[in-house]
């Protein structure tokens, strides 16, 4: 397999990211790895041609089978008075929240 991942180069990654794996779970993470190169190697094969259309999805959706757009919908306001009431602060019942403070980088 032309890309591969070996252990010494997993390592390395490791030791990068910090983490703290058991044997176990390191040969895990490498067979998992390779394996999603694999999959990707595998999928750089497909021949692809200006004939292949393209395509988001391997069903065709044509109009004919779009679902109706559904009818928006007012939903209750039940619970609204009782959450502002938990709310610390409140202007004309809008939540107010603190400013996050910030400096310019220039």
């Amino acid at each position: 397999m032309p890309n591969q991942i070996t252990p010494e180069l997993f390592s390395h990654l490791v030791d990068l990211a910090a983490l703290e794996l058991s044997a176990e779970e390191s040969d895990y993470l490498l067979q998992e790895l390779n394996n999603q190169l694999s999959s990707i190697d595998e999928l750089e094969s497909i021949p692809i041609t200006d004939e292949t259309k393209i395509t988001s999805h391997g069903i065709p959706y044509h109009k004919g089978i779009i679902p109706p757009a559904r009818q928006d919908q007012q939903k209750s306001k039940k619970f609204q008075n009782a959450i502002l009431d938990q709310v610390p602060e409140t202007d004309d019942r809008f939540i107010v929240v603190p400013d996050i403070p910030h400096s310019d980088l220039d």
